[in-house]
């Protein structure tokens, strides 16, 4: 049996996966650890970008945060996310970043 390297196109990055070149053996295997894939983090967002993001005025994200307690204003974000992400205001910074 001879064992091939395919590489696959995964987020901008790739992997390799050996597979078998003659078909007997359908698994692959992902659990090397020279090839793992790192998930980019978000990063923080100002009020414009987090209002463009969720496809409402800068008003609209400044008077749902102000009349929201936290964990309502997260859902509320999530509602309108494209990625059903739930974002939190951050007091230090001035930011927006993923509800943790």
């Amino acid at each position: 049996m001879r064992i091939i390297i395919k590489f696959l196109p995964t987020n901008g990055r790739q992997i390799a996966m050996p597979i078998n070149q003659q078909g007997r053996d359908k698994k692959s295997y992902y659990n090397d650890s020279s090839f793992k894939v790192h998930t980019p983090r978000m990063q923080p967002l100002t009020e414009e970008s987090l209002a463009k993001r969720l496809g409402v005025s800068e008003e609209s994200v400044r008077k749902e945060r102000i009349n929201l307690p936290p964990p309502l204003f997260v859902a509320w974000c999530k509602g309108k996310d494209r990625a059903g992400l739930g974002w939190e205001f951050n007091e230090n910074t001035g930011f927006y970043q993923p509800a943790s």
